[in-house]
């Protein structure tokens, strides 16, 4: 067997249901649930000599591990709990002046704006949102930067459309009136190439539970290499001196420590740099598989004459049928033991490697089904 049908044993819930919502939350691979369970046992039988054995680089093992799939340096590289936590580091890190605005657009997920709406009520920035088309996406974010846009905001892949930006048209005219560009990868890490050196984007952020297949409380920010040196929140773990406990003493980290305030989740980072690993050393055969795998889905639905929402030309591993009332079409499919997500206009379906054609053929069958009985 190849590394795709070993790593499908590696799932066991692929035994019960045809699981199609990586975009979501990924089931725990074996693997990863190993490397979690090690380190939990470690700490029941050895307490505080399990930790500090893990934390011994200032965890520098697991931020490689990281930086290695998404090309940036492990010094780029923070542990943080989700994607909120993140963005609300960089919203408020950065020094925003009075009239600077920041971009988003219409089709971001919350996480990727809400923190911004604080600095709104503060009246430090006007916060632009763009009503975009999926064709033209970068043309109708872009149309709203100005020479006062401080930041543009927003996700590599559209977690209600499946649509992927083009980072590096964005960046490239961000940076000709001096705007940063914080990306939000949650939706392609681990299912398409996400190079940060060549997007060149400034801030990047990722949980670890959708497509990098690892435990909620796993997640990671990516603070290009110069930005941010001081943090907006300081903690005991943003002391370079933290080791001394002493309250009245104050060295501020230069590293990524800087932003990680307290105590991370050991055990969940330790999946998170597990399947980071296995996905960075079958890269190219993963993000191949995801691409055949989401057109599989576009061409089956196209068939069968369901309308699809996500562009074929502008795609990852997310494809968006369109269908009335799509909550009600996902509880049908749940009954069927088929898991997916209502989003959006419609039906979310996120296969990922691992995933059969099969599983998608019924997918789409019991979709028509649906569809007649209703």
């Amino acid at each position: 067997m190849g590394f795709i049908e070993d790593f499908r044993n590696e799932v066991p819930l692929t035994q019960h249901y045809i699981y199609l919502n990586h975009a979501a939350i990924s089931p725990t691979p074996l693997s990863v649930y190993l490397e979690v369970n090690k380190y939990l046992i470690s700490v029941m039988t050895k307490g505080t000599i399990a930790v500090n054995e893990q934390e011994a680089d200032d965890f520098y093992h697991i931020r490689e591990k990281i930086g290695k799939l998404v090309n940036a340096k492990s010094e780029e590289i923070s542990l943080i709990p989700n994607t909120s936590y993140g963005i609300n580091v960089i919203a408020h890190g950065l020094a925003f002046k009075q009239g600077e605005n920041v971009v988003t657009d219409n089709v971001e997920f919350p996480a990727t704006v809400y923190p911004f709406l604080k600095l709104v009520k503060n009246k430090k920035i006007e916060l632009r949102i763009a009503k975009v088309s999926l064709e033209k996406i970068e043309d109708d974010i872009l149309s709203r930067v100005d020479k006062n846009t401080k930041l543009i905001s927003l996700s590599h892949v559209s977690f209600s459309t499946g649509v992927k930006v083009d980072v590096s048209r964005i960046v490239k005219e961000a940076k000709q009136v001096g705007a940063y560009v914080l990306l939000d990868i949650i939706q392609s890490a681990g299912a398409t190439e996400v190079d940060l050196k060549k997007f060149d984007v400034d801030f990047a952020v990722a949980g670890g539970y959708k497509w990098l297949m690892s435990p909620q409380g796993s997640g990671f920010m990516y603070v290009k290499e110069g930005l941010l040196e001081d943090p907006p929140f300081y903690g005991w773990k943003s002391a370079s001196n933290f080791l001394e406990f002493n309250p009245e003493k104050f060295e501020l980290e230069k590293g990524p420590r800087r932003f990680e305030i307290g105590t991370i989740d050991v055990a969940s980072n330790l999946g998170l740099a597990k399947s980071c690993e296995i996905i960075y050393q079958h890269r190219d055969e993963i993000f191949g598989r995801i691409q055949y795998l989401s057109s599989y889905v576009i061409k089956i639905a196209n068939e069968r004459g369901l309308e699809v929402i996500t562009p074929e030309n502008k795609k990852a591993g997310i494809v968006v049928i369109k269908i009335k009332n799509p909550r009600k079409a996902s509880e049908y499919l749940l009954r069927k033991k088929i898991i997916v997500s209502p989003r959006g206009e419609g039906i979310r379906i996120s296969s990922h490697f691992y995933n059969t054609l099969e599983e998608i053929e019924s997918a789409i069958e019991y979709i028509i089904y649906y569809l007649r009985e209703s």
